[in-house]
């Protein structure tokens, strides 16, 4: 998927965590908005999860607040898909070349698509979206495995859309499937990054 040139822009789509990014982006002595908007033909789930397991002390994880152990469960995010005649709000975040680069870093469980035709108000910048893998989306259907979402995560986004206006709240919780997994104290490690 292409990135910006040296000195453009495009967005990202945030119907998510991502929608908290309201800071505009500076390219020169330009400042970028982020900009509300909806997703056209698309639905909101909680249809992506990665195995907590799985992931090594050099990638995000979860661990239990009280124990501080990384519990063997799964942990559910948000996704979205095709669903003709529906739509979803969020936040289309201006990015450059490095901070794209960035986000898909940091996106593991998902792939960046294309939705400029389906972004309204239409832009005259490409933007894109995340879709989750098709390996994350069968983690969070898999039986016999113990699936949770982070409260952390559950109210971070509710703040984020809150944070939006008036309704946009309202929007998200409409147009979002209702959570199908239990949710649970799970506080997220990040990788430690250094530099030379």
């Amino acid at each position: 998927m292409p990135a910006p040139a040296e000195g453009r822009i495009s967005y990202v789509f945030g119907y998510g965590s991502l929608a908290e990014l309201t800071e505009p982006l500076a390219i020169g002595e330009r400042l970028f908005p982020a900009l509300p908007g909806r997703l056209h033909g698309f639905r909101r789930r909680w249809g992506v999860a990665m195995n907590n397991w799985e992931a090594s002390a050099d990638e995000k994880h979860f661990v239990d607040p009280e124990s501080g152990l990384k519990p063997s469960l799964a942990v559910a995010y948000l996704d979205i898909e095709a669903a003709p005649g529906e739509a979803v709000n969020g936040l289309a975040v201006p990015v450059d070349a490095a901070r794209l680069g960035e986000l898909d870093s940091r996106e593991i469980n998902y792939e960046r698509i294309d939705v400029s035709s389906a972004f309204e108000p239409p832009s005259a910048h490409a933007v894109f979206a995340y879709r989750g893998t098709a390996a994350a989306r069968r983690r969070a259907a898999a039986d016999g495995v113990e699936i949770f979402a982070s409260r952390q995560y559950v109210e971070r986004i509710e703040r984020a859309f809150a944070a939006l206006g008036t309704g946009q709240l309202d929007e998200y919780r409409r147009t979002t499937e209702p959570l199908p997994f239990p949710v649970r104290e799970l506080e997220p490690r990040y990788p430690v990054t250094t530099g030379g």
